[in-house]
């Protein structure tokens, strides 16, 4: 049976609407129900919380409210007595009728580390946005598990599920400037232990203001980059090869690079130039990803920096100027 297999486990933190939703997925859309574990770090007792314990069917645990997030995620790992874990976010939710074939998948994954489905991008309304399912099928361990899921970073919970006696061997979450490495942790089961691909939609990931990940300012912005590298310079204390550890920088370095510095080029020149020296610096020499970046925008990367920077700037002042003349209309 499926609760004898699988924990779903759901840190939340004054969020009781986020979490009935949540909660919704699971025991009102799902054809057979796990055990289901509810792991409260709010900072005060919530009054919605006494109804939704009466609605549905979950183990409640309450903590101290003064967790931090890395410590709030690795006592959730320890809260199982099932073999594999799901760690469900109270503003995210499982895709429907999910488990039903996960079941039987878990089943034949015995001993691997961490297995990785699909999940779909929701709006705050709960309207899909897009999807992603693993292209990869099968089970791969050492530098090959490492580089299937390391170099396709687009999983995100709650399309993982971890194997608990693994998880808490390995440590846990490491923390890095106080939010807990996912990626490192997920590469480190997918290294030692082994990473199963599900081909099929496991959760619904919910893109909202309450994410930890926040691109509005270029500060912000900057900060998110440095968090990825760093994730990945940890996969070098794995025991892999040189070679797959630089892979795996380079990666992680200019794969978030790419997708969220050019929304800054326009307004915030100065700031992409020095981000792109600074991803520079700290990255791999001659790395498949730092080339991408330097074809697609080979002037950020000319030097003298301050004639680029000039001519970037002198390349945005008509568009500006058209902008301006619209609003006067």
């Amino acid at each position: 049976m499926i609760s004898e297999l699988l924990t779903i486990v759901i840190p939340t933190r004054d969020r009781p609407e986020l979490l009935e939703k949540c909660l919704g997925s699971i025991f009102e859309c799902q054809p057979v129900i796990p055990h289901v574990m509810v792991s409260d770090n709010s900072t005060c007792d919530q009054p919605a919380m006494a109804a939704l314990r009466r609605k549905y069917d979950f183990v409640y645990v309450r903590q101290s409210g003064d967790l931090n997030m890395v410590q709030h995620w690795n006592t959730c790992l320890g809260l199982p007595s099932t073999p594999w874990e799901l760690m469900l976010h109270d503003d995210d939710e499982l895709y429907p009728d999910s488990l039903g074939n996960l079941e039987p998948f878990l089943v034949d994954c015995d001993g691997v580390g961490i297995v990785v489905g699909g999940i779909q991008f929701i709006n705050f309304q709960g309207e899909a946005v897009r999807q992603w399912i693993p292209p990869s099928k099968g089970k791969f361990m050492g530098e090959e598990g490492l580089v299937r899921l390391g170099l396709d970073w687009k999983v995100r919970p709650p399309g993982i599920i971890v194997n608990v006696p693994a998880s808490l061997q390995a440590g846990g979450f490491v923390g890095i400037e106080g939010l807990p490495a996912d990626y490192t942790f997920a590469l480190q089961l997918a290294y030692s232990y082994g990473v199963a691909f599900f081909p099929a939609l496991v959760g619904r990931y919910r893109l909202s203001p309450y994410q930890q990940t926040n691109f509005s300012t270029p500060e912000k912005t900057a900060d998110w980059l440095e968090f990825s590298r760093r994730q990945a310079e940890v996969v070098q204390t794995f025991g892999c090869s040189d070679t797959i550890a630089a892979r795996i920088v380079d990666y992680m370095t200019w794969w978030p690079f790419l997708t969220l510095a050019p929304r800054w080029l326009s307004s915030q020149s100065s700031f992409v130039f020095k981000l792109t020296q600074h991803c520079v610096r700290q990255s791999p020499r001659g790395g498949d990803w730092q080339l991408r970046a330097r074809r697609q925008y080979p002037f950020l990367f000319s030097r003298p920096y301050w004639l680029a920077w000039s001519l970037l700037r002198e390349l945005h002042k008509p568009v500006r100027l058209v902008k301006r003349l619209r609003r006067q209309k």
